[in-house]
């Protein structure tokens, strides 16, 4: 197991440790995601991986925001609020780069 495995893993166990679990399992998949107050989810990516907000957005409907933290050793967390306020991770990784948006765009 990789060294940026080891982090991701232990980053979603002591999130689960810390905050209250919700579970969610589909048919296809079962699916943990760690959920809690959005205050200590923010605190414990700011606290323990300096993770700071990097990008966020609104869902077309209105009922969901969606957050990216990283932090400049390249960790990130992808974190997602409900309307009724709950919130959670549901990605981490390593090797975050930001891009220029020219970057993507089709050659001429």
């Amino acid at each position: 197991m990789s060294t940026s495995t080891k982090k991701t893993a232990a980053r979603i166990a002591l999130g689960a440790a810390i905050l209250v679990p919700s579970f969610m399992i589909s048919d296809a998949s079962a699916t943990v995601r760690v959920c809690g107050e959005r205050v200590k989810m923010t605190k414990m990516l700011s606290g323990k991986y300096q993770e700071k907000p990097k990008a966020i957005g609104v869902s077309s409907t209105g009922k969901t925001v969606l957050e990216v933290f990283t932090s400049s050793e390249g960790s990130w967390t992808l974190l997602l609020t409900t309307a009724k306020g709950m919130t959670c991770i549901m990605g981490a990784g390593h090797s975050w780069q930001d891009k220029d948006q020219t970057e993507f765009l089709p050659k001429t």
